[in-house]
């Protein structure tokens, strides 16, 4: 907001005059403070008015010039304060002046509301000021309407901008929302082939871990079953005896010719033993 600034350049001529019919060195060292606010040299003007308010501490003539050099030179809270002190003046249009100063040094602090108040009041004292067609009064009244105005809009704007910005962000959540729905649902429904790569790999590895331990387990139950026949499995009977078949009277008659011959064979073998045995014994001297 650029406010209009010619108010400000008669606010310190305007203590001078006030200050006409004072003694010195009060007079002297506010002089000495207007030439330096004038180079701006806003420190060693601040100096000069505080040496003229050891004369005249109850000035709320310096205590305005002093808050116009604070906000020049950008301290506004000393300006605010000091505006304070100077909007106890009986002077109808100094205390119009600090007012109208007062908005502006809240106004760029960002106390806007505050800053509305104090424009109102400046209409209101210029409105009630008798000569109303002083240029200067008539200039302070224009100058807190348009400041008014114009804050009040800036404030309205900057309302509309918040809503806009907390729309904007509830819709871009809401986006956030549905796009991750979305993309649950597009996982879930398309084949493992279309799946991401991380996925089809996270899947095999799954897959090859629960095919080894199947191999695993099968490998276990199989030495089992070496070692041990599985419960419940029957032993194999030893074969059983054939039965025993009636002879007939050939195969009788086959076993003693057998027999006979057997015997026949075992005496003549004795025979022969005991002729060798006597043959051998008569060969003994």
């Amino acid at each position: 907001m650029k406010f209009r600034t010619k108010l400000r350049i008669f606010i310190i001529p305007l203590a001078c005059t006030l200050l006409i019919g004072w003694i010195d060195p009060a007079s002297d060292k506010n002089e000495e403070g207007i030439l330096l606010y004038n180079e701006k040299s806003y420190d060693e003007a601040i100096s000069k008015f505080a040496d003229a308010q050891v004369h005249l501490p109850k000035s709320d003539a310096l205590e305005f010039n002093i808050a116009n050099t604070h906000f020049q030179g950008g301290k506004l809270p000393e300006a605010e304060k000091a505006y304070k002190n100077a909007l106890r003046s009986k002077n109808s249009t100094l205390k119009a002046k600090a007012n109208y100063n007062m908005g502006n040094t809240l106004y760029k602090q960002g106390k806007l509301n505050e800053a509305l108040d104090y424009y109102k009041k400046t209409i209101e004292l210029t409105g009630k000021i008798a000569d109303k067609e002083d240029d200067e009064i008539k200039g302070i009244k224009e100058d807190a309407k348009y400041n008014y105005e114009f804050v009040q809009k800036k404030m309205e704007e900057m309302k509309q901008e918040q809503q806009e910005r907390q729309d904007q962000e509830e819709q871009e959540k809401e986006d956030k929302e549905e796009e991750d729905k979305q993309e649950e649902q597009k996982q879930g429904d398309q084949p493992p082939e279309e799946q991401k790569p991380e996925d089809q790999e996270q899947k095999q590895d799954q897959q090859q871990q629960k095919e080894d331990k199947e191999k695993e387990d099968k490998g276990n139950q199989s030495g089992q079953q070496k070692e041990q026949p599985p419960e419940g499995e029957k032993k194999e009977s030893p074969p059983r005896p054939q039965e025993k078949k009636e002879m007939t009277k050939e195969e009788a008659e086959r076993i003693l010719d057998a027999l006979k011959q057997s015997e026949e064979s075992a005496r003549e073998l004795q025979e022969k033993e005991n002729e060798s045995a006597q043959y051998e014994t008569e060969k003994n001297w």
